[in-house]
């Protein structure tokens, strides 16, 4: 049992008790709605509370007729109207307070976490059940104890995630600081004991030694076998297997990267040049003349520029002298030796990691479990996909010569060469010539209620799957911003519960994010009373944790307890907090993709913990969230729901095509400087570390010189800035390879019909459902039909690397 395993959302490019009941009841195939939604239909006056007046877009109907021609539509339409109208979200809300601690239903319905104090209720009640079932584990000797060795694996893991998980996002999400601190106190508490689980050779012998019985291992399911390979593996990848003198050794390392890595990613880049003096003021022309001014010293001609971010991006942007950017450009990414030194260490450190345990490097350490299994397999992908991507990166970097041959007054025949500190300033002069960019606003067109409509309308058609609001109990959420909506399937009821913290607020972090409270696994076959031991005092054990309550899946034998997600985005309202919030083409798409992923998290319910939804490799579990961005710009889907906020006039198709084509420009190089990226965070985690010449800077300046799209600049240091070396080391691939096989998924399977039963059905039956339980090459090549992917090998990334037109 790793912790790294347990921590997933720590290593993904992320992040209980009975429902009382929700407010959309199926019987006998109508559907009824209660009074307190009915309400909703309509909103009081402030000067006549006995006069009402319609929200926009529902109809007056008797919404209890289900052959009522609005009747759906007007329950489709409160699900947006109580995420825009904030009067009719405390209409939908008012009958109880959310936050009286005296009613308290507690945190996603957990009475232990009424309080704050809760916290560490809850995390002694998973440690005693989670020390009941490692003690279970290591005593197991008969063929039916030996035979439950996995599952009992895999629900120590959920009782211990079933907090860990919820700890973190409450650490997150939560407004008050002592909920905070009870989440952190409790999230460290028991990341230290699963530390010890992590060097717990009972619970690793007694693994082997079920996989090592045919009698027993050739029982397993695929997916309980996967879920045994899975624990081994990362046993392994722990140093378990080593001698008792390397394992310790082993921990120190690791406790030695976790310090460097703080120390590199936690520690702002101190820039070995704080500001920059420009001589004379003038040479800052397209800059703000008031700010020009402000910067430049009394009396003299000399303008003091400081290196921090704002200033830095506004000099690159809009100063129209190429010198003054260049030495802007130089300072930004000139670094002090001390910090090059850290990162090198941190690099160095986990070569030496991966040399304890036997592997050629890090990046060999890190791959072994995902899909590109080898960093050959990865640098095959990365240097095809370049060499495929690279005319259409040189088309983007043509039109940036041409712009500063017009900029300078060349006439030279030759272009120019665009160098790093030009990027800014001639992208920002094509785009703004550009007549694309000055089209019509497209943000009223997206409010956030009308966004959360479409993926619910777009969801019944691809998966049979549509969301409805759902009722909140006191104390069940952070804030009283949070919506709650059960997903619902057309056949199977109920699936699972998505919280949605969507609304900007002080002191939210401003990333979106997609956090697991609880996965799904099957829990009617648990033999709770095994765990405890035969003639234990329950008093002396103390009260223990408890999985959640199961349900029947239609198709599917035995009970799973429900998946819980909660979104988090930081939109902001229009004019005032009544407003709905509208959102950019950019935010539309970042909803869509967290939508993706809550749709795995749903569907994938696995009989395991482990690998159930977004529990899958890190280099596939970006696939169903990036394939959501493509339905943002379908026609389509587009008619689904894209209403203007207040005349509900649909979206012109113009406009959406011309704000399309405005979000692709200069695309291409962007893609280019991930290629290199990516190509950066593998050499750097390659056997060349064990090179006494390996120099981090030299890598970086030689990559950008062959891959990157303009030449390096002598005397900087970005990779100081890179903190996804730390997250994401030897992984940062994973984006790109994900695009491109979302891409093309979308191109197969959805780009003619993008509102397709059939293929959602497909896209469901091929990856979603599966989790992290199946190969994921063989899920790509089902989905695909393409039998070249299927053995996952060298071949397999050319392919992939090859289909550049779907990123």
């Amino acid at each position: 049992m790793n912790l790294n395993r347990l921590r997933h959302a720590a290593i993904c490019l992320l992040r209980n008790s009975r429902l009382y009941k929700h407010y959309a009841i199926f019987h006998t195939n109508k559907l009824y709605i209660p009074l307190s939604i009915k309400r909703l239909l309509y909103t009081e006056t402030a000067t006549d509370p006995q006069h009402t007046k319609r929200i926009p877009g529902l109809c007056h109907a008797n919404i209890q007729n289900s052959n009522d021609k609005c009747h759906a539509s007007a329950n489709d339409d409160v699900l947006r109207v109580l995420f825009d109208d904030q009067r009719a979200w405390e209409r939908f809300s008012k009958h109880k307070s959310l936050f009286d601690s005296r009613t308290s239903s507690g945190l996603f319905r957990n009475q232990d976490l009424a309080t704050p104090t809760g916290f560490e209720i809850a995390a002694q009640k998973a440690l005693r059940r989670a020390e009941l079932l490692v003690q279970r584990i290591s005593n197991a000797e008969t063929k039916d104890e030996l035979r439950k060795v996995v599952k009992n694996l895999d629900r120590a893991s959920d009782i211990l995630c079933s907090v860990i998980d919820l700890a973190e996002f409450v650490r997150t999400a939560h407004p008050d600081q002592s909920y905070v601190r009870a989440a952190t106190w409790a999230y460290e508490y028991l990341c230290s004991y699963m530390n010890t689980l992590n060097t717990n050779t009972n619970l690793y012998k007694a693994l082997k030694r079920v996989l090592s019985m045919p009698s027993i291992a050739h029982d397993f399911s695929p997916e309980e076998l996967q879920v045994a390979t899975i624990f081994l593996r990362d046993f392994e990848k722990s140093g378990i297997h080593l001698p008792e003198k390397d394992r310790q050794r082993f921990v120190d390392i690791s406790d030695k990267i976790i310090a460097l890595g703080r120390q590199f990613t936690q520690t702002p880049p101190v820039r070995a040049v704080k500001q920059i003096e420009v001589s004379p003021a003038s040479s800052l022309e397209g800059l703000n003349p008031g700010y020009v001014k402000d910067v430049t010293r009394e009396g003299e001609q000399v303008a003091v520029i400081s290196t921090n971010q704002g200033e830095a991006q506004m000099v690159m942007k809009y100063c129209r002298n190429e010198e003054v950017r260049k030495q802007m450009y130089l300072a930004i990414n000139s670094a002090k030796r001390e910090q090059v030194e850290v990162l090198e260490d941190l690099l160095r450190t986990r070569a030496e990691l991966a040399k304890l345990v036997g592997m050629d490097s890090y990046g060999h350490m890190f791959l072994v479990d995902k899909m590109a299994r080898g960093p050959e397999h990865v640098q095959t992908f990365l240097h095809t996909l370049a060499d495929q991507h690279k005319p259409k990166a040189l088309a983007d970097l043509r039109l940036l010569q041409e712009a500063k041959r017009s900029h300078i007054g060349s006439n030279d025949s030759a272009l120019p060469t665009v160098n790093a500190w030009d990027r800014d300033f001639y992208i920002d002069a094509v785009v703004s010539f550009s007549s694309s960019q000055r089209s019509t606003p497209i943000s009223p067109y997206f409010s956030v209620g009308s966004v959360i409509q479409g993926l619910s309308r777009l969801f019944s058609h691809l998966f049979g799957i549509s969301f409805q609001p759902a009722e909140i109990l006191p104390g069940e959420v952070w804030h009283e911003d949070v919506r709650k909506l059960d997903v619902i399937d057309e056949k199977e009821g109920k699936i699972g519960i998505i919280y949605c913290d969507l609304f900007s607020r002080q002191g939210k972090i401003s990333n979106a994010a997609h956090y697991t409270v609880r996965c799904s696994r099957r829990v009617d076959d648990d033999d709770v009373e095994g765990d405890i031991p035969s003639g234990a005092d329950h008093n002396e054990i103390g009260e223990l944790a408890e999985g959640g309550e199961g349900v029947v899946i239609g198709g599917k034998p035995g009970k799973y307890q429900l998946p819980i997600i909660a979104l988090m985005c930081d939109f902001s309202r229009t004019g005032n907090r009544d407003g709905p919030a509208l959102l950019s083409l950019i935010e539309v798409e970042t909803l869509f993709h967290e939508m993706g992923h809550a749709m795995h998290s749903m569907i994938g319910r696995t009989d395991f913990h482990s690998v159930s939804g977004t529990r899958c490799s890190t280099d596939f579990v970006e696939i169903p969230s990036i394939l959501m961005e493509h339905f943002v710009y379908s026609p389509e889907v587009l008619k689904l729901f894209a209403k203007h906020y207040e005349t509900r006039e649909d979206i012109p198709i113009d406009l959406i095509r011309s704000h399309a084509a405005a979000r692709s420009t200069f695309s291409a190089i962007e893609t280019q400087s991930q290629i290199l990226m990516a190509l950066l965070d593998q050499i750097y985690h390659s056997p060349l570390l064990a090179s006494t010449s390996f120099d981090t800077t030299a890598i970086l300046a030689k990559l950008q010189d062959t891959i990157g799209p303009f030449p390096s600049a002598q005397g900087t240091a970005w990779q100081i800035q890179f903190g996804h070396l730390f997250g994401y080391g030897a992984g940062y691939y994973s984006y790109l390879f994900g695009r491109v096989l979302a891409g093309k998924i979308w191109k197969v399977l959805f780009q003619d019909n993008p509102l397709s039963r059939e293929a959602g059905m497909r896209f469901k039956e091929e990856i979603l459902k599966w989790g992290g339980s199946r190969d994921p090459w063989v899920c790509v090549g089902e989905v695909l039909e393409d039998e070249r992917l299927m053995a996952g090998d060298t071949q397999s990334m050319v392919v992939v690397g090859e289909w550049v037109d779907s990123l």
